[in-house]
């Protein structure tokens, strides 16, 4: 340690008479009070919300070391830096083996903690919502709780949730001035002379400028938080103007055959008609867990949210008596009363409901009655 020791017990010493055998060498003399005396040293304990977490053999190490961190997550020199913990230096006697150097310490601040705790699964939850509540990757709660299955949760089923916690969080906040583009809006005209999907450009928009000031915050080098303080407009945009078909095509034989677009991609799982004794009114299309659920055309959402047996659902309504049905999703991105364009993602695919793994049903239905989906994709 290159300072001075001293034994936390009392060492007495006194003369006695014992055999020749008994008397111990130096060396023997030395690993017996190795064994048998704790050695404490003055040091500097750096102490992080109240709890003492590194040792140095001074100050000037200590402060050293906290000025190493710092400077080891600083993403802008000429900023000032903080830590989010109230950090102290406190000098007193500590055991001399609990002294640390900044190399150490530096790594284990690198390394951090790890955190656990347990969450009990409630109805309505998904393992991706669980993920997305708690801050967690999908990944890292798959990889705490082997032999789970991400398809299929309980309700009262609980489940091993863990992080990385780091031992000091470094904050840095700074301002930063960009030029950004503004996005134009659009004017839609809606021509029932031209079929579905159909687009003329009437007058072509143009993206305005803007100049906004952010305050970035950062922790641990990583940016989360960025704040407008100040915006000004350099260029206004220009409104684009669109006239867009609202008819759909019809068969001869007289079924309607709209336009409409795969909302996912993937194997057909289950066709439309008799299945197990009873009326399958949609396609069931096999995709990844959270795979996007695009809108197979425009139109108005008139439903989104959970739906009996599909799940959780969304429903649009295409006009001339068309809408779409998507269940079973995982996530829903859309709300009632909201305009949703063809390819748009209105969700993402799941096992909601009365499904048995993940997929998409998809439902058309002409006036209320589902009809078979492939004859209108």
């Amino acid at each position: 340690l290159g300072q001075p020791v001293r034994p936390g017990e009392e060492i007495v010493y006194r003369r006695v008479r014992v055999f020749q055998g008994k008397i111990l060498t130096p060396e023997e003399l030395k690993r017996c009070l190795e064994d048998r005396l704790c050695l404490y040293t003055r040091a500097a304990a750096v102490r992080v919300e109240g709890r003492e977490r590194f040792f140095f053999k001074d100050t000037r190490t200590a402060q050293a070391f906290l000025r190493s961190v710092q400077q080891m997550y600083a993403v802008k020199w000429d900023q000032p830096v903080s830590f989010r913990e109230q950090v102290q230096v406190v000098v007193r006697d500590v055991p001399a083996d609990r002294v640390t150097s900044v190399e150490d310490a530096l790594a284990a601040v690198r390394r951090g903690i790890e955190e656990k705790w347990r969450y009990t699964v409630k109805d309505g939850d998904t393992l991706w919502n669980i993920a997305a509540a708690q801050g967690l990757a999908l990944e890292d709660i798959i990889a705490a709780n082997p032999g789970m299955n991400p398809d299929r949760l309980s309700i009262g089923q609980v489940i091993r949730l863990r992080r990385e916690k780091p031992l000091l969080t470094v904050i840095q906040q700074y301002e930063v001035t960009k030029v950004e583009p503004i996005p134009f809006s659009r004017e839609i005209q809606y021509d029932r002379r031209m079929h579905r999907g159909q687009v003329r450009i009437v007058k072509r928009g143009q993206p305005g400028k803007k100049e906004i000031t952010y305050r970035v915050t950062v922790e641990n080098g990583v940016e989360v938080n960025r704040e407008v303080i100040a915006t000004r407009e350099l260029s206004p945009p220009v409104k684009q103007v669109e006239r867009r078909g609202s008819r759909y095509l019809l068969a001869s034989r007289g079924e309607g055959r709209a336009n409409l677009g795969w909302p996912v991609s993937g194997p057909i799982l289950s066709g439309y008609g008799m299945r197990w004794g009873r009326m399958h009114t949609g396609l069931d299309i096999g995709a990844g867990y959270g795979a996007a659920v695009s809108a197979a055309g425009s139109g108005t959402v008139i439903r989104a949210g959970w739906y009996g047996g599909y799940g959780r659902t969304v429903d649009i309504d295409h006009g001339d008596g068309v809408v779409t049905r998507y269940a079973h999703l995982s996530g829903i991105n859309v709300g009632v009363g909201e305009a949703v364009g063809r390819g748009q993602v209105v969700g993402q695919v799941g096992s909601s409901g009365n499904a048995s793994g993940a997929h998409l049903h998809f439902e058309v239905l002409i006036n209320g009655v589902p009809r078979n989906p492939l004859n209108y994709l």
